[in-house]
């Protein structure tokens, strides 16, 4: 558990199985995205089924647990945020869906990918970390707030507005942007989507500009945030590779050797 007392957010990974003791989330509300297996969410007499990419949503005092698929343990992220926090953001956790919250592949990266730079901005401690973490936390929650109501996305060919200029400069500016969003899920048609380039052009563009693959650069971004959360003895292999962007261990394991010629395991031993 990474905990941030004078936070009031604290992130965890976590691995089943889950005992049958495991604590209700008394004085916290708690998010959690289900990464690996499936199982149930058993709430009084209802028992719904969840598996990955689901996402549970536990306001303070909610009376839950759950249960794993003893074939297919389940595997967790989950961020917990105080009352306190709550409190601040006049944010009432009845307006928040309750339970299992049916989300499309692209809406659930984005929740995990949010939790994520909660963490890395925790990593970097800088004097506005926590602010920025409770902004993004509070971004998180106004995203699942909104959950059921309509959602418009600007066509490819727009571009995201922070990106302006010309073709070549809306392609440095999301190679910088990179170096804080490394770690989201996402593919090389949407990057060049986001642009509003085409594979081809962005592909073109984005080696011109780094003298490397799109490909090679994301893993080299994440493989090296990976050493260096390597170094904290207390972090499990299996939440580094959740916190970096990967999206299972297996293939954690296969870019890190290619990567560094060595295993996570070697490389932290070293």
């Amino acid at each position: 558990m990474t905990q941030n007392p004078a936070w009031g957010l604290s992130l965890s990974t976590e691995r089943g199985p889950f005992p049958a003791s495991r604590p209700s989330r008394l004085e916290e509300l708690s998010l959690l995205v289900v990464r690996q297996g499936s199982g149930w969410l058993e709430r009084g007499m209802s028992r719904l089924a969840i598996g990955v990419g689901s996402c549970v949503v536990l306001p303070p005092a909610a009376d839950a647990r759950l249960v794993d698929d003893p074939s297919q343990p389940l595997v967790l992220e989950e961020l917990r945020v105080s009352a306190r926090v709550l409190e601040v953001a006049a944010l009432d956790p009845d307006l928040l869906p309750n339970g299992v919250v049916a989300l499309d592949a692209d809406r659930a990266s984005r929740i995990a990918g949010l939790m994520r730079r909660v963490e890395i901005e925790r990593k970097r401690d800088l004097p506005h970390s926590c602010a920025l973490a409770t902004s993004l936390t509070l971004r998180l929650l106004a995203d699942l707030a909104a959950e059921g109501q309509p959602t418009s996305s600007p066509a490819p060919t727009q571009g995201r507005p922070w990106y302006q200029g010309d073709s070549m400069a809306r392609v440095r500016a999301y190679v910088q942007d990179l170096e804080q969003h490394f770690f989201e899920a996402t593919n090389l048609d949407a990057a060049a989507a986001s642009l509003g380039l085409s594979r081809r052009r962005f592909t073109q563009l984005f080696r011109q500009c780094t003298d490397s693959s799109w490909l090679a650069y994301v893993r080299r971004l994440r493989i090296e945030h990976a050493k260096r959360l390597l170094a904290e003895p207390q972090k499990t292999v299996l939440s580094i590779a959740f916190e970096c962007g990967f999206e299972d261990l297996s293939t954690f394991y296969r870019a890190f050797k290619r990567e560094v010629g060595v295993s996570p395991n070697q490389w932290r031993q070293s």
